[in-house]
């Protein structure tokens, strides 16, 4: 895998809209002003203000911000305003080879999912963080755990706790996961989804049970999960049953779909569509113990 280099004060980072537009123009400002207090130099995309429907401008805008941001050798980090939906229409507009040759701190999650899977397959470690200009920004608690993975060469080590141990058992293997909805739209694409002795990190928002339950079990008909070293549930924002009817509990079907693969399974980490979240380095050796409800991330994301 191919360590980008570590953010340093002074530096030049994009911060681009490669998926739905910025909520204002005012949360622009807030997330220019929160990198900046990092010592960041923030270079708004071109087509970043831009609006197309539900998306940030047109398909060729938004891919041409990307393209931009990779092979501009003044940038050395790629932030995102936002995910939403997006991301997925543009991927094949921005080559392997672009990816290959111009390695660099890319952050964001959510829809973002999907280019960390493509970077993945490229060869690239990325990292699942905050998205400055989103409802849930940049806290300070974010930020920390930010700084400490693109700025310091050093590992993240151990992650705060989880909540719940679902299986216990001790796994290490590269980092891999992101938004389960958008892990299981990777299915059958260039960019597929790859589990086989990985530690599969996991988080949704809005999904009801029964479709949380759709969504994973879709992932093992295709026999994904089943090979994974240990799986990593985050905080799944709003996934309560809704409307009239009786409905399994979210840990309910964690139970029934993911405790019969008999590998470490834990619950609640500090992940997701959520104000305070850890950043996680893709692709680099971790540690689960499920039964001491612990993640440890073992390498530096960059060099």
């Amino acid at each position: 895998m191919l360590h980008p280099a570590c953010l340093q004060p002074k530096d030049q980072v994009a911060l681009l809209s490669p998926a739905s537009p910025p909520h204002s123009s005012t949360s622009i400002t807030v997330a220019v002003k929160q990198l900046a207090a990092l010592g960041l130099r923030v270079v708004l995309g071109k087509y970043a203000l831009q609006r197309t429907g539900y998306l940030a401008g047109t398909d060729q805008q938004r891919a041409y911000d990307l393209r931009t941001a990779f092979t501009n050798p003044k940038v050395k980090g790629i932030f995102f305003t936002r995910g939403g939906y997006g991301l997925a229409r543009v991927l094949e507009q921005l080559p392997n080879t672009i990816l290959k040759k111009h390695p660099k701190v890319v952050v964001g999650f959510s829809d973002l999912t999907l280019l960390h899977l493509a970077l993945q397959k490229s060869g690239l470690i990325s990292f699942w963080g905050p998205l400055p200009a989103a409802a849930t920004g940049l806290s300070d608690f974010s930020t920390r755990w930010l700084q400490k993975a693109v700025f310091q060469k050093i590992p993240l080590g151990r992650l705060p706790l989880g909540k719940q141990t679902l299986r216990s058992g001790i796994a290490q293997g590269k980092l891999i996961g992101g938004t389960l909805s958008l892990l299981t739209t990777s299915l059958g694409t260039a960019y597929e989804l790859e589990t086989k002795n990985r530690i599969v990190f996991i988080e949704d928002i809005d999904e009801a049970p029964y479709r949380i339950d759709r969504l994973l079990t879709h992932l093992l008909a295709a026999g994904k999960l089943k090979d994974a070293a240990g799986i990593v549930l985050g905080t799944f924002m709003a996934c309560k049953p809704k409307g009239p009817g009786k409905s399994f509990s979210l840990q309910e079907v964690f139970q029934q779909r993911l405790a019969p693969l008999k590998i470490p399974l834990v619950s609640g980490f500090k992940f997701g569509h959520i104000t305070n979240q850890v950043t996680l380095p893709y692709g680099v050796q971790a540690r689960l113990n499920a039964g001491k409800r612990t993640l440890e991330i073992l390498e530096s994301g960059v060099k």
